[in-house]
């Protein structure tokens, strides 16, 4: 490790198998019984610290070679293999490296260097040598044969904190550098104005513009302090420190707020007392004093803002708190929330540290706010259930709105008129949807409304307790009707089961309904694409489905792509066709163009050979020349 809390790592790889079908002179391939003939022994040490790569070293002509991700992960640097250019590439701060497959010579920020040892391949994967990649970066490299030991020491003060992340810090002078990939170079984005004690963790604040810088220190590290950094154009534009002592929950960076035009982004740093609200353009548009309006002097975690509430938790008392900002009350959420030994213990326990459990889940809509909580006093690990509550600066528009129908009236009605939807999914499996104005659907929704009926008919009422969180995906149908009302049907020991209001539920126990249930749930078909090798010129015919069910006509354009891009968006893709599809589902043929429109809008010629046809899936293809006419072939 570097200074005890430099933890290298290569970021956004988790797997790098390079294969090259035609090695090039200047590089070399080294069969397996070499390299495991000198490998078993090999130790690499980084400042003093034994560094065990997942496959291990071995030397060729003297050289000590570890595989591109290894390196990458040793170093503490971006590495990636861009196989269209069969280019190596490693960034780090003020730092770009690179290394083409055949080559005698490297780039090193933008200088050619002589390299003293080729790139090797083994076993299909590519191989580097250790002493020109650590030495780029500035370390200083011994080999010590009668220990069979490689030394890397190297003398720097950047810190990479995290597996997938492109950004380091300079734990002395603060530096920030990001990098927008793993080939993209390392960009300086300002100084961060702190002074590093401990050890640091980064968040990079999802989709906003946030960097949640955290440093943690004391003993037992129980004090925190959270930077958080405004990142604009790659420039720091604005940057605050809150310090924390026991309990660190991470501040919200950003939230959204939807308007006729659509959502607004806004992105959020505080100090722990000033909230500071910015635009997607970087400027301040709005500040929370939070101290005046929690009525209590302060430090808060900022755990989520809304158009027109927050969620804070004070550090001292650790009680999560709503501040309504549409009434200007305040409401410690334990007292409306926790009863008997659930609020004596966030009321009195100190171990860890003070306060409760509870956790913001989201926002339900007409000011109902849902929270997680795991108790601390049931003895049950990880037993999660959902709470909530209903604001009261709300109540008026909550007791406008229509009236939830009961399930038997739900049923009494069902048929595919009053059917807008059913949704099925299990976990982050989805299953292709029921839609009401689709009337190839319409037997499927007879189905789900037989059901309904049985259950109006046979459901037997249970009191359950909170809904209890198992994981963060449903299981189970959504049927959504034309006026609004909805229903959740899943599959419990018994049978199957429909939420009602009250910590109730309807459980069906009817073998049948049971297997419709599962009949219902077909799986969106791939993509198919024949024939496959294709002609130029020749008719392709491709069938699948482009998820856009909800629409009774939608586009479908077909790209074509090369095998190592897995994006319509990427630039070397080319639209080949624009067709339809009805409800999610198209049946389309065309005569395979030798030409595509690229995303600069410009003509491209398709190259033939190996590629991939992309709708919403996609598929591998080979295409071929243009058959020869019968002119050319005499036939």
């Amino acid at each position: 490790m570097l200074r005890n809390s430099r933890r290298l790592i290569l970021t956004c790889i988790t797997a790098l198998v390079i294969t090259l079908f035609h090695p090039s002179s200047g590089s070399s391939e080294v069969h397996a019984a070499t390299k495991a003939s000198v490998s078993e022994s090999i130790k690499v040490t980084f400042n003093g610290s034994e560094y065990k790569p997942k496959t291990a070293p071995f030397v060729s002509d003297g050289s000590v070679y570890l595989p591109v991700r290894d390196m990458g992960e040793l170093l503490g640097t971006m590495v990636a293999w861009i196989s269209s250019a069969k280019t190596v590439t490693m960034n780090y701060p003020e730092l770009t490296v690179k290394l083409v497959y055949g080559s005698k010579n490297a780039a090193v920020n933008g200088k050619t260097v002589e390299l003293t040892a080729p790139l090797l391949m083994v076993e299909g994967r590519i191989f580097v040598p250790l002493r020109f990649f650590s030495e780029a970066t500035g370390a200083d490299v011994k080999w010590e044969p009668s220990l069979k030991t490689v030394s890397i020491i190297r003398v720097d003060d950047f810190i990479k904190p995290q597996v997938w992340s492109g950004i380091w810090l300079n734990r002395k002078t603060g530096d920030l550098y990001t990098a927008r990939d793993e080939q993209s170079p390392a960009v300086f984005n300002g100084k961060l104005d702190a002074s590093i004690k401990g050890s640091v963790s980064v968040n990079a604040g999802g989709i906003g513009s946030v960097l949640t810088i955290v440093d943690n220190y004391g003993e037992p590290q129980v004090q925190y302090d959270a930077y958080g950094i405004l990142i604009q154009n790659n420039k720091i534009v604005s940057q605050k420190k809150a310090s924390y002592f026991q309990r660190y929950e991470e501040n919200v960076s950003y939230f959204q707020v939807y308007n006729p035009k659509g959502w607004l982004l806004y992105s959020v740093l505080t100090d722990g007392k000033i909230v500071t609200v910015f635009n997607e353009q970087g400027k301040a548009v709005k500040e929370y004093d939070l101290p005046a309006l929690a009525g209590k002097d302060e430090v808060y975690s900022v755990l989520m803002i809304g158009e027109d509430y927050l969620v804070v938790r004070p550090n001292r008392t650790g009680l999560l708190t709503l501040i309504d900002l549409k009434d200007n009350t305040t409401v410690v959420l334990a007292d409306k929330l926790l009863s008997g030994k659930d609020l004596e213990y966030a009321r009195s326990n100190d171990v860890p540290y003070h306060g409760d459990e509870l956790e913001f889940a989201g926002d339900m809509g007409h000011g109902t706010l849902s929270f997680s909580y795991d108790s601390p006093v049931d003895n049950k690990k990880d037993n999660n259930v959902f709470l909530s509550y209903d604001r009261p600066s709300y109540e008026e528009e909550r007791n406008a709105l229509p009236k939830n129908r009961s399930v038997s009236e739900l049923a009494s009605g069902c048929k595919q008129e009053t059917i807008k939807s059913v949704v099925m999914q299990d976990g982050d499996l989805l299953y292709i949807p029921l839609i009401g104005d689709n009337k190839e659907d319409g037997k499927s929704i007879n189905t789900v409304c037989g059901i309904l009926k049985k259950f109006a008919s046979k459901g037997v009422e249970e009191t359950t307790g909170p809904p209890v969180i198992t994981e963060g995906f449903f299981h189970g149908m959504e049927i959504s009707f034309t006026e609004g009302d909805a229903l959740q049907l899943y599959a419990v020991s018994k049978g199957l089961a429909i939420d009602l209001e009250g910590n109730k539920r309807l459980v069906l126990n009817d073998s049948q309904a049971n297997r419709d249930f599962e009949n219902l749930k077909v799986q969106p078909p791939r993509i198919s694409v024949g024939p496959n090798p294709a002609r130029i010129g020749e008719t392709l015919h491709i069938t699948g489905a482009n998820v856009e069910y909800w629409s009774e006509s939608s586009v479908v354009s077909v790209y074509w792509m090369p095998t190592d891009s897995y994006s319509n968006t990427d630039k070397k893709s080319l639209l080949i066709y624009t067709g339809t599809a009805k409800f999610g589902r198209y049946d389309i043929k065309f005569k395979m163009p030798a030409s595509g429109k690229a995303s600069d809008g410009t003509m491209k010629n398709i190259p033939l050979g190996k590629g991939r046809i992309s709708v919403y899936d996609s598929s591998t293809i080979e295409l071929l020349p243009a058959a020869a006419s019968s002119e050319k072939t005499g036939k």
